[in-house]
């Protein structure tokens, strides 16, 4: 029932032997370095990200105040939550437009 090799050490391997290679890397203003062939997300995309967050929080806050009981709200509210569709189409869009894939 027991195998009669030992167990494979990595010094028994030769150089790169069932491991993935590994892309260039740069480091970035003293962060954690990331692959050099990853871009930068565009401006636009980011803000519509900020945007969508804001929305999204003052979507949570309404929910929290709907369940506390107050059920009507100022007209700027119903604004600041509709952000959070805008921010989304934004960032969507721009996605979209710079023909960067999700897969």
């Amino acid at each position: 029932m027991t195998s009669s090799s030992a167990p494979s050490t990595p010094a028994d391997e030769p150089a790169g032997a069932g491991r993935p290679s590994r892309t260039p890397v740069e480091k970035v203003s003293g962060t954690s370095p990331r692959p050099a062939t990853l871009r930068r997300s565009p401006v636009v995309m980011r803000i519509g990200m900020v945007v969508f967050c804001i929305g999204a929080s003052a979507l949570l806050v309404m929910l929290v105040l709907f369940a506390s009981g107050a059920r009507d709200f100022p007209v700027w509210f119903w604004l600041v939550v509709a952000l959070a569709p805008i921010g989304l189409g934004i960032s969507a869009f721009r996605i979209r437009q710079a023909g960067l894939s999700v897969d």
